[in-house]
């Protein structure tokens, strides 16, 4: 399952990935991973596993779709992937993701991904991910 955060810059998206994997770990009975390009876990669950892909120099779609299919492929119990900014992780445009986002389906259907996305308006291929509010 995929469900995309998605609006303007500065319009409270990190804030809400944050609040969501911390619900999902309150609840979870897995590992809950969460996925960013900085060192600034503050605030999340000192459960959930806090990746800063920066320190992976990970560059690109296919190397991040490999990062992520190994992390799944090394820990079975992963429940969800919380991923901050994943257009600016793969600096790659939002009209440009189908091949990430396509991996993702694929990927175990257990693991629950959650995006951030810095846009206004989605790409009709993204419409169906998308949470309301």
């Amino acid at each position: 399952m995929i469900s995309i955060i998605h609006g303007p810059k500065g319009t409270g998206k990190t804030r809400r990935i944050f609040d969501a994997a911390n619900a999902c770990c309150e609840k979870a009975t897995g590992t809950v991973v969460f996925i960013a390009d900085n060192g600034q876990s503050l605030g999340l669950n000192h459960n959930i596993k806090f990746i800063n892909l920066s320190e992976y120099a990970v560059k690109g779609e296919e190397e991040f779709v490999g990062f992520v299919k190994g992390m799944l492929a090394a820990n079975f119990d992963i429940q969800a992937m919380f991923i901050d900014g994943i257009s600016r992780l793969i600096a790659k445009p939002v009209e440009e993701l189908q091949n990430v986002f396509a991996a993702m389906e694929k990927a175990d259907e257990k693991v629950q991904f959650v995006c951030t996305l810095s846009t206004d308006k989605l790409p009709t291929y993204l419409k169906k991910y998308a949470v309301k509010g």
